[in-house]
C-alpha cells in the first residue's frame, strides 16, 4: 500500500515485460452521486492514455459485474457530461493519463479488488479481448471521424426542431404572463412595450465599472474610532509641517527687506 492506495501491477499482454502501477481505493466522498455510490465504486490513479472503458470493463469483470466506468483528468466526485451529438463535440475526450471510475454491481466486487493478493499481475488485453494496435488503429479513428451526410443532416435537423420548440414555449409563456390574471393585476416583465437592446459584453462592462466607483465613494470613511484617531493625528502633522514652512517662509522675507547701503 502507498498512501492509503493499494498498488496494483498491470501489463497490457501476457508476454510483456514492462509494467504500469495502478492506484486503487474505495470511492468515499463527501457529496453524493447516484451514478457512483460510494459502496460500489472503485477509484484508480494513474490509468494510462491507451486504456478504454470497454478494456477495463474486461480486466475487472473477473472481480465482478461492472456496470459503467468513467473517465476523468482529475479526481471528480459527479458523473462526466455526455455529448448529445456524434458530430458536435461539448465535451472532448479525455485525453492522456487519467483517473477512472468502476462502478460494479455489489459490494463485495470492490473489496474482491483490495484484497488482490500483492503478487498477482492485472493483464489489460487476452485473446478473447485484444486491442487494436498502430496503423490499423489509426485507420480506425480515420475513419470514425468521417462524416455521413443522411447522419449529419438527421443530427441538425434535431437539434433545430428541439430548439423551435424551445423558443415556441417561451413564446407562450412570455404570452401567458403578460394577460391578466383572475383578480385583473398583470406581471411586469423586463420585456415591455419597449424592451431596449441587449447589452453587449463591453457595455456591461463599463456599466459595471461605473457603479464600482460610485460604491468607492459611498464607503463610510472616519467610521471606527481608531480611524477617527488617525485622521486627527495625520491632520495634526500636517498642519505642524504647514506651519514649520510658513516660518521658513517669514524668516526669508526678513532677510530681504534688511537695508544694505554698502
Amino acid at each position: 500500500e502507498c498512501h492509503g492506495y493499494k498498488v496494483a501491477r498491470m501489463k497490457c499482454y501476457e508476454k510483456s515485460e514492462t509494467f504500469h502501477y495502478l492506484y486503487m481505493k474505495e470511492h468515499s466522498v463527501r457529496e453524493i452521486c447516484e451514478e457512483k455510490p460510494s459502496d460500489r465504486t472503485l477509484f484508480i490513479l494513474g490509468t494510462p492514455p491507451f486504456v478504454t472503458e470497454d478494456s477495463y470493463k474486461s480486466l475487472f469483470s473477473k472481480f465482478g459485474t461492472v456496470e459503467q466506468v468513467y473517465f476523468h483528468p482529475a479526481p471528480c466526485a459527479t458523473a462526466p457530461s455526455k455529448n448529445k451529438s456524434k458530430f458536435f463535440v461539448d465535451y472532448p475526450e479525455v485525453k492522456g493519463y487519467k483517473v477512472a471510475y468502476i462502478v460494479f454491481e455489489n459490494e463485495s466486487s470492490v473489496h474482491n479488488v483490495m484484497n488482490l493478493e500483492p503478487d498477482e499481475i492485472l493483464i489489460l488485453y487476452s485473446k478473447e479481448n485484444s486491442e487494436v494496435t498502430g496503423i490499423a488503429k489509426w485507420c480506425n479513428e480515420y475513419n470514425s471521424k468521417l462524416m455521413e451526410v443522411e447522419e449529419l443532416q438527421k443530427d441538425i435537423d434535431d437539434f433545430m426542431a428541439e430548439y423551435d420548440k424551445k423558443e415556441e414555449e417561451q413564446v407562450k409563456k412570455e404570452k401567458e404572463e403578460m394577460e391578466p390574471d383572475e383578480e385583473g393585476w398583470i406581471k411586469v416583465t423586463k420585456k415591455g412595450r419597449r424592451p431596449g437592446f441587449a447589452r453587449k459584453e463591453s457595455v456591461h462592462n463599463r456599466i459595471m465599472k461605473k457603479e464600482d466607483e460610485k460604491k468607492k465613494k459611498k464607503q463610510l470613511l472616519n467610521f471606527y474610532r481608531f480611524q477617527i484617531r488617525e485622521s486627527k493625528m495625520n491632520q495634526l502633522v500636517k498642519l505642524r509641517e504647514k506651519f514649520e514652512e510658513d516660518k521658513k517662509k517669514i524668516a526669508l522675507l526678513k532677510q530681504s527687506r534688511k537695508f544694505r547701503p554698502f
